[in-house]
C-alpha cells in the first residue's frame, strides 16, 4: 500500500509569521511612542499666538536699538551680556529678561530688568544648565514696549580667558 504524507505548504505559515512580526513592531513602537516625552515649547502657545501682533510692533519698534546679546567666557559658566547702545537705553520702567531653553521648559527663568549706567546687564550663567539658550528681552510699557533677542550656548567648561 502506498500512503503519501500530506505536504506542508510553508506560504500560510509565512505569511502568519509575516503578520505576528507586523503587530509586535507596531506594539514595540507604540510603547516607546507613548514612554517618549515630547514637550510642547510653551505650555500656553495658543495665547502666545494670539498675542504675536503685538510682538510685531514691539519688534518694529525696536528695530534701531541694536541690542548686543552674548556669553562672555570665564569663570564657572560666562557671563550673559546685554548691552544697549548710549543712545538708546532703556527708560526707567518695567522690563525683564526672559532665557528660554527650548528643549527643556521646566529650565526657563526670567529676571528683571536691571540696566546699569553704561547701558550694560550682566547675568552670571553659572547656574545655568550647559546647552542652547535663548534670551529675549522686553523693556517699556506692555502696549508700547520694545523688543530683543539673542541666542547664546552656555558650555559645560570655560576655561578663564587670559588677560594680558
Amino acid at each position: 500500500m502506498n500512503t503519501l504524507r500530506p505536504r506542508i505548504e510553508p506560504w500560510p505559515i509565512g505569511i502568519a509569521g509575516f503578520f505576528a512580526l507586523l503587530i509586535s513592531a507596531l506594539a514595540t513602537w507604540a510603547v516607546v511612542a507613548q514612554r517618549n516625552r515630547e514637550e510642547l515649547v510653551s505650555p500656553d502657545y495658543y495665547e502666545q499666538e494670539v498675542a504675536y501682533e503685538q510682538q510685531i510692533h514691539r519688534l518694529k519698534r525696536s528695530a534701531g536699538a541694536e541690542v548686543a546679546i552674548g556669553l562672555v567666557p570665564g569663570g564657572q559658566g560666562g557671563v550673559i551680556r546685554i548691552a544697549w547702545p548710549t543712545n538708546a537705553l532703556p527708560a526707567d520702567g518695567p522690563g525683564r529678561v526672559r532665557l528660554y531653553r527650548p528643549s527643556e521648559s521646566a529650565l526657563d527663568r526670567e529676571i528683571p530688568l536691571a540696566v546699569g549706567a553704561d547701558g550694560v546687564q550682566n547675568i552670571d550663567a553659572g547656574p545655568l544648565k550647559p546647552g542652547f539658550w535663548k534670551v529675549r528681552v522686553h523693556w517699556g510699557p506692555e502696549d508700547a514696549g520694545y523688543y530683543a533677542e539673542g541666542s547664546v550656548v552656555v558650555p559645560t567648561t570655560v576655561a578663564a580667558v587670559p588677560t594680558r
